[in-house]
């Protein structure tokens, strides 16, 4: 890579940032690119999903979104929205704001009247506007919690686990609280998905950097009964391999910190913090990696619950319902395992009196 973009938390942007996002996407529009992106995705959509393309594709997708802008103006890096900090209540996250991504849909055809995307007229499937229409009326229920995201991190050793795990998480629970256009196949319409999607790949990044760096597997697509690193990549027939590292190829991005809390990076030390309140037994269930170096470092006795109650335990995420599952193409069985898994993690977490920093 000659040079690498550096993409940032959308609030960790310059006012001079933002407008130059803004004026790009808006050219973006009216050059037609925003039709094209929710077109491929809406093609590729039953065969990039449920399966191990899933995080590959997204990769390459999303970057190729970010390369287009940047033959619009060069100094174009697509940020990242840090969902974490805002998975309790996420329609007051400033991100949903005027001066940001805009928030939930007005009127009749509940239609996105404000922020970087008001008043846009969609072109794709059909002429209409950008459409929002939060899950939960003005609201949107919560989401998966950071601690949940770190246990899934460490519980996955293959793809496959850790990509059915994610997708139907906080992947598939953003796309169905903002709804609208987030909620179809055609979802790459609002700009939410790029900022989304990239927050996606972001763990994902995490994820390899922790002894998985090309840890590849799963089940394929398209007669691909197993996916491996010499896979072709669907639509841009890129091989998985190509894309899994940043910095490298194509992939001329990396990401930064956010300034906003929790993040899953240990060396912030938001959520590894507050583990070594956890019994003995209950960390080992869902944090076997931070298990094992407790288990290195001679300190395996059970640490004793902490005596009060937390002024706000974990909350459960929001749980999705079957007709959400058909309209978004979700596998019901893998979405239930997850919201069975999540349930019993928050039930654990609750039990042993961990106090949730955020």
């Amino acid at each position: 890579c000659e040079s690498i973009t550096t993409r940032k938390e959308v609030r960790d942007l310059s006012s001079s940032e933002w407008r130059t996002i803004k004026d790009t996407i808006e050219k973006m529009q009216d050059l037609g690119w925003f039709r094209f992106y929710a077109s491929i995705h809406e093609v590729y959509f039953p065969v990039v999903h449920g399966v191990s393309q899933f995080l590959p594709f997204h990769r390459r997708f999303v970057r190729y979104f970010e390369m287009t802008a940047q033959r619009i103006n060069p100094d174009f890096a697509l940020p990242y929205w840090n969902e974490f900090a805002d998975y309790r209540n996420p329609a007051d996250s400033s991100v949903l704001s005027d001066r940001l991504l805009g928030g939930n849909g007005q009127g009749p055809n509940k239609c996105v009247m404000d922020g970087v995307q008001a008043n846009w007229t969609m072109t794709y499937p059909n002429e209409h506007c950008l459409q929002r229409n939060y899950s939960d009326g003005d609201s949107i229920k919560p989401w998966y919690s950071a601690e949940f995201i770190q246990s899934i991190m460490q519980r996955s050793d293959t793809m496959a686990d850790f990509r059915d795990r994610m997708e139907n998480s906080q992947h598939g629970l953003a796309h169905l609280g903002v709804r609208g256009d987030m909620s179809t196949k055609h979802s790459a319409n609002d700009f939410l998905f790029m900022l989304h999607h990239a927050f996606i790949d972001r763990i994902w990044s995490i994820w390899q950097d922790d002894g998985h760096r090309t840890t590849f597997d799963g089940p394929g697509s398209m007669g691909e009964e197993e996916m491996t690193l010499d896979s072709k990549i669907l639509f841009f027939q890129d091989t998985v391999e190509d894309v899994m590292y940043l910095g490298r190829g194509q992939m001329c991005y990396e990401y930064d910190e956010p300034s906003s809390e929790p993040d899953l990076l240990s060396k912030r030390d938001n959520i590894n913090s507050g583990l070594s309140s956890l019994p003995h037994d209950v960390l080992c269930k869902w944090y076997p990696k931070s298990c094992d170096q407790a288990t290195s470092d001679n300190t395996t006795e059970s640490t004793a619950p902490i005596a009060h109650i937390a002024l706000e335990q974990l909350p459960l995420p929001a749980e999705i319902s079957q007709e959400a599952m058909e309209m978004h193409g979700f596998d019901p069985a893998a979405v239930q395992r997850m919201a069975d898994e999540a349930r019993k993690f928050v039930e654990d977490m609750n039990a042993a009196g961990f106090v949730p920093k955020y």
